[in-house]
């Protein structure tokens, strides 16, 4: 009777471990859906204003598109397409307007470049922005930057066309013309040779 008695609390408490188990799982994968699910919706939500930003505020009005990229940022910072594309819109537009709206589109454009960085150092259109903004400071540290990219991205042509362009600039033909001949082969070659030519006569005036 006793080892019958002590047999049926074994089981008993064999269920009572069990359930305590699912329960435990259960709980675990409620939790893990609703954060999924509240994740989800706040992608949803960002991709809408992403949308708006693009298509839906109409081309001329680049404070609300950059506003509508900053909900975004704010609901789904994951996403660095907000962030190229809010830096592009203020830095190729800040030329539309002039005074203190125009200094604040450039200072957009590089706030949306930095945080773009932040999520993915390597875009190009990115680093091309920050080799931009560099160059207004610092040509050799601007120079420095895009040859760190190029070295990477060793096989584009158009990273050894920027950097010919910008030894150029820096009166380093030697350096242009180096990276002139890894375009011999492309249909770049004569518009970056014209590049260089015309900075040589530049700096010999």
């Amino acid at each position: 009777m006793g080892l019958s008695f002590l047999g049926v609390m074994k089981v008993y408490d064999r269920i009572r471990v069990d359930q305590w188990f699912l329960a435990s799982i259960g709980v675990l994968v409620l939790g893990l859906s609703l954060v999924g699910i509240w994740h989800g919706a706040r992608a949803a939500v960002a991709a809408r204003y992403s949308w708006a930003a693009q298509h839906g505020v109409g081309a001329p009005d680049v404070e609300k598109i950059l506003e509508s990229c900053h909900r975004a940022y704010v609901l789904y910072p994951w996403n660095y397409y907000f962030s190229i594309y809010a830096s592009e819109m203020a830095y190729y537009r800040a030329d539309e307007v002039k005074g203190g709206l125009r200094a604040e589109r450039m200072r957009q454009a590089e706030l949306w470049c930095e945080r773009g960085l932040i999520q993915n150092g390597y875009r190009s259109q990115l680093r091309r922005l920050k080799t931009r903004f560099l160059w207004e400071h610092s040509p050799s540290e601007a120079i420095a930057y895009w040859e760190a990219h190029t070295n990477w991205q060793f096989w584009e042509p158009y990273n050894h066309e920027t950097l010919a362009g910008l030894y150029a600039k820096y009166g380093e033909f030697d350096k242009a013309e180096r990276e002139l001949q890894l375009l011999k082969n492309f249909a770049t070659y004569g518009a970056t040779q014209t590049l260089i030519e015309s900075e040589k006569k530049l700096w010999a005036e």
